[in-house]
């Protein structure tokens, strides 16, 4: 505290000697070292409230990057669950295509039985019908596929 009010008094002489007073007079002087001292005091209270503000930023600021990163995070676990989804809806898709595919052809064969039967009896009057001939095209096996293959980690509890 003593280096403050030596330092208040070496402004305010300084101040004196350059504001032309001709002899130091002591109100004017005791004036300017209030008015110094009114001064240092707004000063510091100015520091003080900066570094409170300071402070205050620079824990917002961490806190703001730490909910970013996991923010980030979540964002990353999201969308590795929707590529996940996008190959898994494109297996379903093939999957159907597939399937459409037999069920065209199976409509195909069935599709004017009529025709079949009179095919048949024209060849059975060529030749005895074999089970060969009755035979449906052969069936291709289905591969299942499971949502768990996909989402290892998804619980439907």
């Amino acid at each position: 505290m003593e280096d403050k009010e030596r330092n208040i008094d070496l402004i305010s002489k300084e101040l004196t000697n350059h504001l032309d007073f001709f002899e130091p007079n002591s109100d004017a002087l005791k004036n300017i070292q209030k008015s110094v001292g009114t001064v240092t005091n707004q000063m510091e209270e100015i520091k003080v409230s900066l570094e409170h503000v300071r402070s205050d930023t620079d824990t917002r600021s961490e806190v703001a990057a730490k909910e970013l990163y996991d923010s980030a995070h979540h964002l990353d676990a999201l969308y590795d669950k929707i590529d996940s989804l996008e190959r898994f809806i494109d297996i379903v898709k093939q999957t159907v295509n597939d399937t459409s595919e037999r069920v065209t052809e199976t409509e195909g064969f069935l599709m004017n039985p009529i025709n079949r039967v009179l095919d048949t009896i024209k060849l059975n009057t060529a030749k005895s019908i074999e089970p060969s001939d009755l035979k449906l095209p052969p069936m291709k096996p289905l591969n299942i596929y499971q949502t768990s293959d996909y989402f290892p980690n998804v619980n439907y509890n």
